[in-house]
């Protein structure tokens, strides 16, 4: 699991860099590879905030700009390190999303 989460940690820090230089469909891309290898190995909260960053940026999908990546992909990170693996860590990693952005 180490492997994974290091594996994990690697894309994140890829995708993070690029954010700026990759199309919508592009990033998106890329958070569809980290959610499809942390659903192998059943990483559900980070499943859970990779899939609500991909709805994000489709709903915003002409300007990745006014979509807020950088507080996913920083949700994102604590997924893949979070120890619990139910759907109430996932829970409480998206509520934490939806606190930040009603601030």
């Amino acid at each position: 699991m180490l492997l994974v989460r290091a594996e994990l940690c690697d894309r994140l820090e890829t995708l993070s860099n690029l954010t700026r230089r990759l199309s919508p469909r592009d990033f998106t891309a890329r958070v569809e590879t980290i959610r499809t290898l942390a659903a192998a190995y059943g990483l559900t909260p980070v499943v859970r905030v990779a899939e609500a960053l991909e709805r994000a940026v489709a709903e915003t999908s002409s300007d990745i700009r006014a979509c807020p990546t950088a507080l996913y992909l920083a949700r994102l990170q604590d997924a893949i390190g979070c120890e619990k693996l139910d759907e109430k860590a996932s829970q409480a990693l998206l509520a934490s999303v939806s606190v930040r952005l009603g601030a």
